[in-house]
């Protein structure tokens, strides 16, 4: 049975292990030098413990029968150009054994009744504009880029671009 489950700090281990997990995707992407600096199970307990301590966002660990395959982050946009009643989904990775199985589809269905039903009515994300995949999935799920990107400070030019969705 699937189950999302609020994290909390004693899991920011579990959570830095999904995470160097997932962000295999991101090879074709980021430089091997930029991957071997900052996809370090060291690096993404830090960030964890940092990230949970602060209450930043609301983190959820994916499981399926108590096993953790994933997680979500949903909070208040970073960006202040948005109109009030939306929320910012910060990240859904899924680790890259279990890709492909409806667990971010699960996720994301959930995740919109969730948040409408608490009074909000429009979602966004920033995704790596090379991250094609991911924009595919996005998109599926009634995600549209607003014209907004940014330049990420890494190895050169990397893009973001940012998508909503009205609930």
């Amino acid at each position: 049975m699937i189950d999302l489950r609020q994290a909390g700090v004693d899991d920011a281990a579990e959570l830095s292990r999904i995470q160097v997990d997932s962000w295999q995707a991101y090879e074709s992407i980021f430089s091997p030098a930029y991957m071997a600096q900052h996809n370090t199970f060291e690096r993404r307990f830090l960030y964890w413990m940092n990230v949970l301590l602060r209450g930043d966002g609301r983190t959820y660990l994916i499981e399926d029968d108590g096993q953790s395959i994933g997680y979500v982050t949903i909070s208040y946009p970073r960006d202040e150009d948005l109109p009030s009643g939306t929320l910012e989904l910060t990240s859904l990775y899924i680790r890259t054994a279990e890709t492909g199985k409806g667990y971010g589809s699960y996720v994301l269905r959930r995740l919109f009744t969730s948040v409408k039903t608490a009074g909000y009515d429009r979602i966004t994300l920033w995704v790596l504009k090379d991250n094609r995949r991911a924009i595919a999935f996005y998109r599926h799920f009634g995600f549209t880029p607003d014209g907004f990107e940014m330049s990420l400070p890494i190895q050169g030019p990397i893009l973001e671009t940012r998508m909503s969705r009205e609930l």
